[in-house]
């Protein structure tokens, strides 16, 4: 894994907080004026974070202490596709990364990956194709009381099958991201692989009054008949960037580049992607991309010279 910083170049962030009896969420407001940087050139995690194993998938949390992400360390086999959870925490920002430690309570032995913090930080939405989904691989979610514990977790609950107006369907349905509306509604982006299709699109679901999210439908402006595929949305709902094959990028035909759309508002469509050259060519990059809180760090996977090792497809 590795993660790329830009600036902000039109001043600091002003904080809104948002509150009622049981949860607190806390969202943060972009000027309007905001401007972004290029990125600057992706950096490595290190031995502490990554093996010569798939490390993968990963999420981060709102204070950058915490990091959550997928590996198939636990099989010894490089090549397998055996997936668990982890996470490693460091001290502050500028510290080192701890030892990663698996998440029992979520994982099965078999293949859990891409999680997702919810806004407030009290789920961990993920990938399985555990027993009781309704697709090879489906989007579960564990809650725990305290935000501080990263290990304590809920039995996984199901997100319920698009047939019976929930958001899983019978293909694959990976790599959630979640962002707060301004009118405070949650909406998921993931990446999928719809039954009769061979090639992944993204697509998006709003959470309803009971906490459910509704059957997904596609981000048409995202999409092409190309992958298209790892989503991550800036916490305001303004930016997105994802992974594509597609035309006009690097012109490695055999690897992913980052595309990234922007929006005035969160009912507004998606402009038309672009390609991030600051960012170079992912080299075979797979896996769920994040974006850090403030917008201003992105978190990936990487086969490019330079890492540890790991599998080509490190889902």
């Amino acid at each position: 894994m590795l993660r790329a910083g830009r600036a902000c170049t039109g001043g600091a962030p002003q904080r809104i907080f948002a509150g009622a009896a049981i949860w607190f969420l806390a969202t943060l407001a972009f000027p309007a004026a905001a401007q972004f940087t290029d990125w600057s050139t992706p950096q490595n995690l290190g031995p502490s974070v990554n093996t010569a194993y798939a490390d993968s998938c990963v999420a981060i949390s709102k204070n950058k202490l915490t990091l959550f992400f997928s590996s198939n360390r636990q099989t010894g086999n490089a090549a397998s596709m055996n997936r668990d959870l982890y996470v490693s925490k460091r001290d502050s920002t500028d510290a080192d990364w701890g030892p990663p430690v698996p998440l029992d309570a979520i994982n099965t032995g078999d293949w859990e990956s891409c999680p997702a913090l919810s806004v407030d930080e009290h789920q961990l939405y993920f990938t399985s194709n555990r027993p009781g989904g309704c697709g090879a691989e489906d989007i579960w979610v564990a809650y725990r009381q305290d935000i501080h514990n990263d290990v304590d977790w809920e039995p996984p609950v199901h997100l319920g099958c698009a047939a019976d107006g929930y958001l899983n369907t019978p293909g694959r349905d990976l790599m959630p991201t979640l962002f707060e509306t301004e009118t405070g509604g949650i909406v998921m982006y993931f990446s999928t692989i719809r039954p009769g299709t061979s090639y992944w699109d993204i697509y998006q679901s709003e959470m309803r009054d009971d906490g459910t999210f509704g059957p997904p439908s596609p981000v048409t402006e995202l999409n092409s008949a190309t992958y298209n595929s790892s989503p991550t949305v800036r916490r305001d709902g303004l930016e997105i960037i994802f992974s594509s094959d597609r035309p006009g990028g690097s012109g490695n035909s055999s690897s992913l580049d980052f595309w990234s759309a922007t929006r005035a508002t969160t009912s507004d469509p998606w402009s038309m992607p672009v390609f991030v050259p600051s960012l170079g060519n992912p080299a075979l990059m797979q896996g769920r991309i994040a974006l850090s809180w403030d917008g201003l760090e992105l978190y990936f996977t990487s086969t490019r010279p330079g890492g540890l090792g790991g599998a080509a497809t490190p889902l």
